[in-house]
């Protein structure tokens, strides 16, 4: 039997309940919702971690961050890792990943010089690190956003991480680089008169941070980029050959700056915002200062990457903004989708759709993320779509993780998982795993020697959070309290359940340990 082809569509920091078929009211998604009403939407799919580049890293490699490496932004992938695309290219697949990658780094900023440790001398540079390959040099600098803009004509030096066929996005709403560069350059005869704050149309109505109206036509706009390469690399593939393609949409990550139709298409008066809104962070039980550094760093710089607090009128613009993106992305999934069918390949396509992390989006009355594990930033959305075991609407409730990924669609196409991949196939009748998230934290941006990690575990009905060097902690009933407006960590009738939560997250560590190394038959 032919093995199946594979399309995966993945979006930039959106929530799971951001998508008609979670639910949401307001935003209207009519591709994905039926492509969740043709296949299987799981309700409780999650991130390893809630950061861009080591989650990315995790989807693609099967690998926990602290296995793989990249434990935050600013740690490119190693060349050496093995990613589920590699595997099918190496069994046959044509492979293509067309949009934001982000398994490098995307500045080329050097680390500053460093020494841990007490008395003593430093020493030489060349010893001052325990691991000697840092992942540097030439051949990890294919992301970096500058390079691009400074030489549009730029082409990777072969196959990228395993797709044979690359096309990047680099970037955020209207200010994004890498090929689409060169290919908005071609179409525009001063693409930069366009793009960022100063060159904005005019915005009646809306003041909220990170909004402008880009005057970005949307035929230009980087979700028309990657919606026509995915076509194009469509349109080269043939019935006799399976193929693998992501389809990366930079968007709806901030800043919010959906073009043309997309900017108005959402009334901020129509939003709803979420139930915890007027719970902020400061309201939840026993909260030390640590905890909330991130959320201060934002209130300093609301344009900034740091989470910050949102009014009312400035959640419902943001929303609002965030949904015209997300429409514009379903638009854009449905016409790959029309060519997917237009080149008779759709019946033998495995169709997927997930996010690299969530958004506040008004959670706690803050926008972004970092900071705190709210399931808006843990939870995404990952709807599967197989047209030879069609799932007819079926709505899972098995826990899953970014892990995952990688062996289920290795299992889907026929192959046994590689040696050191650690998540578990998600059709597996084996009971499903509880969830483990690592965080660097916050302060690493800042210093990265800085003891700031948090670590949770979602089970499915508890998440419980545990923060390197303060004895505070957090610990929600999911069922109860969806919302997290309750923290029990410290409810003496909740005792109990915490402490079996920390035994399951032990446990949980031992199980994910790095097992990439294959030890000889004898000693």
């Amino acid at each position: 039997m032919r093995r199946p082809n594979f399309v995966l569509f993945i979006t930039d920091q959106q929530r799971a309940d951001h998508l008609g078929c979670y639910g949401n009211p307001t935003v209207k998604t009519p591709h994905l919702d039926g492509l969740a009403e043709r296949g299987v939407r799981f309700e409780r799919f999650h991130v390893a971690t809630p950061i861009c580049q080591p989650n990315r890293a995790a989807l693609v490699t099967g690998q926990m961050p602290s296995v793989n490496g990249v434990r935050q932004n600013g740690i490119p992938l190693g060349l050496d890792s093995l990613t589920f695309a590699e595997v099918l290219r190496e069994s046959g697949y044509r492979s293509g990943y067309i949009g934001k990658a982000h398994f490098q780094n995307v500045t080329d900023i050097p680390a500053p010089p460093r020494a841990f440790g007490g008395e003593g001398e430093v020493p030489p540079a060349d010893a001052s690190l325990s691991r000697r390959s840092q992942r540097d040099g030439p051949d990890y600098g294919w992301e970096v956003r500058r390079r691009w803009a400074e030489q549009p004509g730029l082409e990777l030096p072969g196959t990228y991480y395993g797709f044979e066929h690359a096309r990047l996005c680099i970037g955020h709403g209207d200010l994004v680089d890498g090929h689409y560069t060169a290919w908005l350059r071609e179409r525009h005869p001063d693409p930069e008169s366009l793009r960022g704050p100063a060159n904005a149309l005019p915005q009646a109505g809306i003041t909220a941070p990170q909004c402008w109206r880009t005057a970005v036509p949307e035929a230009l706009y980087p979700t028309g980029y990657v919606k026509q390469q995915a076509c194009d690399f469509l349109a080269d593939q043939d019935a006799d050959t399976p193929f693998v393609l992501v389809v990366s949409f930079p968007d709806p990550h901030h800043p919010f700056t959906p073009p043309g139709r997309y900017w108005s298409l959402y009334d901020p008066d129509d939003v709803e915002l979420p139930a915890s809104f007027h719970h902020p962070v400061e309201a939840i039980a026993g909260i030390p200062p640590e905890a909330l550094e991130a959320y201060r760093w934002g209130a300093e710089d609301p344009g900034s990457h740091w989470p910050f607090a949102v009014g009312e009128r400035h959640a419902r613009e943001i929303i609002a903004l965030n949904y015209g993106s997300i429409a514009m992305v379903d638009d854009a999934v449905g016409e790959v989708l029309a060519c997917l069918k237009a080149q008779g390949l759709a019946d033998d396509t495995v169709v997927a759709f997930t996010s690299d992390h969530g958004d506040y989006m008004g959670d706690h009355g803050s926008v972004l993320k970092m900071g705190l594990h709210f399931q808006s930033v843990l939870r995404v959305p990952l709807i599967w779509y197989d047209p030879r075991r069609p799932g007819e609407g079926e709505v899972s409730g098995r826990l899953g993780s970014a892990i995952d990924l990688a062996p289920t669609l290795l299992q889907r196409a026929g192959f046994k998982v590689p040696v050191g991949m650690q998540g578990q196939d998600l059709f597996d009748d084996a009971p499903a795993a509880d969830v483990l998230v690592e965080d660097p934290g916050i302060r690493v941006f800042r210093d990265s020697d800085a003891r700031c990690s948090v670590i949770s575990l979602v089970t499915e009905r508890w998440r419980l959070s545990l923060f390197e060097g303060l004895a505070w902690g957090e610990l929600y009933d999911l069922a109860d309290d969806p919302h997290e407006l309750d923290n029990r960590w410290d409810d003496p009738a909740s005792r109990e359940v915490r402490l079996e939560l920390q035994h399951r997250l032990n446990q949980r560590l031992v199980a994910l340990r790095d097992k990439s190394l294959v030890a000889t038959a004898r000693a």
